[in-house]
């Protein structure tokens, strides 16, 4: 996450910038639509604003992606309108120059606050996949663990199953005609070792060796 909230740190100061950068629009164009504004109360206001852009601009310019120059003409356009009414004895070809680099620039700061975003979410994204890979791969461990543990459950009970079943019907298995013609011989002397052969089973065994 601490890609994302560098990235928001930047977007914020971008936001910040385009905040101010029309206010400083709004401020400068009142000299044509208001005949009558008090220039001089604007100006100060005029000044501040000036001075924040100042203060914020080359945090901008390490952060710009498209246009060097374009972010540079920001700085140009604050320096060149030195005052409100300095602005308004301009000519018009420099004025119109003025406003054209101020539209320039909010289209850059614009752009770059997009691309901003598209870095912030494309991020975020691959967070979210990463975490969701890795809750497929957890579940996916346990899936595996838990079907080995039924495996092996449904393993003994048949086991316990079959053993159930020999010493049930282990008198009949052991005088078969199949057991000892063919079993006696290997797993008689295995019971008898471990003290578990039955009587019957001895006796069977003792017939057929004679």
């Amino acid at each position: 996450m601490a890609d994302v909230k560098a990235i928001e740190t930047e977007m914020e100061e971008i936001q910040m910038l385009m905040k101010i950068w029309n206010q400083f629009y709004r401020i400068l164009t009142t000299t044509f639509f208001d005949k009558d504004a008090d220039i001089k109360n604007l100006d100060r206001e005029f000044q501040r604003i000036k001075q924040i852009i100042a203060e914020h601009h080359g945090h901008f310019m390490k952060v710009i992606k498209k246009d060097f120059h374009i972010g540079q003409s920001i700085m140009t356009t604050v320096k060149r309108t030195i005052s409100l009414e300095g602005f308004m004895n301009l000519s018009d070809l420099e004025i119109r120059k003025t406003l054209i680099e101020w539209h320039d620039a909010n289209i850059l700061l614009n752009e770059t606050l997009g691309s901003l975003e598209c870095q912030r979410d494309l991020e975020m994204r691959g967070i979210a996949q990463k975490r969701s890979k890795e809750a497929r791969k957890h579940q996916k461990s346990e899936g595996g663990s838990s079907a080995g543990t039924i495996k092996l459950v449904i393993n003994i009970v048949i086991i316990v199953a079959i053993v159930g079943a020999l010493v049930l019907f282990w008198d009949q298995i052991s005088q078969s005609a199949i057991y000892q013609n063919y079993l006696a011989w290997m797993i008689d002397p295995i019971l008898n070792m471990l003290g578990i052969a039955t009587e019957k089973a001895g006796d069977a065994a003792a017939q057929a060796a004679g």
